[in-house]
């Protein structure tokens, strides 16, 4: 209650302090570190396919879901989205956190390898 009292007697020395909490804050906004935020790598791997000539139909039946269905036994995968185009298959796999994107990287590349050979 003091505080509303000593406002409307003097509003000038409330309205100082006031701009002086923002400038404060303002300034230590700024000095602020960004050490709390840990470093991520996230783990997505994109393959990528090209059958020229083919239509989207023919490249996801002939293309896309056979990478799909090597890679789907891959252990630690969050998400797999895949898009078929025009003479192009597109896979993204997205991994969870804990897994190491290099690993899961070549462990894609083992299964693509032993689904073509």
């Amino acid at each position: 209650m003091w505080f509303t009292q000593v406002s409307l007697k003097n509003p000038v020395f409330a309205t100082m302090v006031m701009l002086a909490i923002v400038v404060l804050g303002l300034f230590s906004y700024q000095r602020m570190q960004v050490d709390q935020f840990p470093n991520i790598d996230l783990p997505v791997v994109v393959v990528t396919a090209d059958y020229p000539g083919a239509s989207p139909e023919i490249v996801e039946s002939e293309v896309t879901k056979k990478i799909e269905e090597g890679v789907n036994s891959i252990a630690g995968i969050n998400a797999l989205t895949s898009r078929s185009y025009e003479g192009q298959a597109v896979v993204i796999i997205e991994f969870q956190l804990y897994i190491d994107g290099r690993k899961a990287a070549e462990d894609v590349r083992e299964k693509n390898r032993g689904d073509t050979a």
